[in-house]
Order: structure tokens, then C-alpha cells, then sequence
């Protein structure tokens, strides 16, 4: 595991100048909104930190055509804790971090693995549709 991985609040991962992905510890401070990653990525993922009596004010997101190229996701950690292991495309291990309650990430390139080390419940979102388990992750040797 990367050992400045425990102090930071939000690092990244990266192998060959490549984006991998975007850790954000439960404890990152935000001032009003940060998203992380770049505005390229298929996927985007923003933390906002808003006092209370703040109103946003109803809206909806533009219907702009996009082509998703990439399948990304993010996991946030509800409970418990979980250990991911960053390959590359042909299997070399880049590094390892744990995610504890409250951390996030957003993985957006690269393989990775996942080891349960305590009880979790983790929430995942990624670009749909889902198909399924079947045949819908390639596995690196």
C-alpha cells in the first residue's frame, strides 16, 4: 500500500503518466464543491460540502450527445473495509490502497482487484446498462 496513502485526504493513482484512479478520504475537506479526475473523463465525480440553508435552485442536465469509450465507476465504502490492487492491461501490479467507512473512489483506468478484509458494504456506480455478471469483465493475467 502506498505509505503517503494513510496521511492524504484525496490522491491519485497513476502509472506511466496514465490516470488510474482517485482516492478521497472521508475526511478530505471541501469548500462548497470539488470534483475530481478531469473534465475528459466519461465519469465525474464531485464532492460538495454545503452549509445548511443553501438552496439550489431546480434544475436539470443538458441532454448533450456523448460516447461513452471507457466504463469507469466509483465506489464509496458504507461500512467496513476493502483492499484494491491496481494492475496493468498485461497483469503488473501498480499498487495497492485500503478504503476504509466514508472513502471513495473513482477508478478509471487500468485493472484492479478487490480484497474484502472486514465485513463491507460498498455502493458502485458506473455507466449502464447492466448486463449482468456474465462475460462482462475481462480478467488479466
Amino acid at each position: 500500500m502506498s505509505a503517503l496513502s494513510l496521511q492524504e485526504t484525496r490522491f491519485s493513482i497513476t502509472y506511466g503518466g496514465t490516470l488510474v484512479a482517485v482516492i478521497v478520504r472521508k475526511d478530505h475537506p471541501v469548500d462548497n464543491v470539488e470534483f475530481v479526475g478531469s473534465e475528459e473523463q466519461p465519469l465525474q465525480l464531485g464532492f460538495h460540502e454545503k452549509k445548511a440553508g443553501v438552496v439550489l435552485f431546480p434544475h436539470l442536465h443538458s441532454g448533450d450527445p456523448r460516447t461513452i469509450t471507457a466504463i469507469q465507476e466509483v465506489l464509496y465504502i458504507v461500512k467496513g473495509k476493502i483492499r484494491i490492487t491496481y494492475y496493468t492491461l498485461d497483469g503488473k501490479k501498480i499498487d495497492s490502497v485500503d478504503l476504509f467507512e466514508g472513502d471513495t473512489v473513482l477508478q478509471v483506468g487500468m485493472a484492479h482487484g478487490i480484497e474484502i478484509i472486514e465485513d463491507a458494504r460498498v455502493i458502485e456506480v458506473k455507466q449502464g446498462p447492466y448486463h449482468g455478471t456474465t462475460n462482462v469483465k475481462v480478467q488479466v493475467q
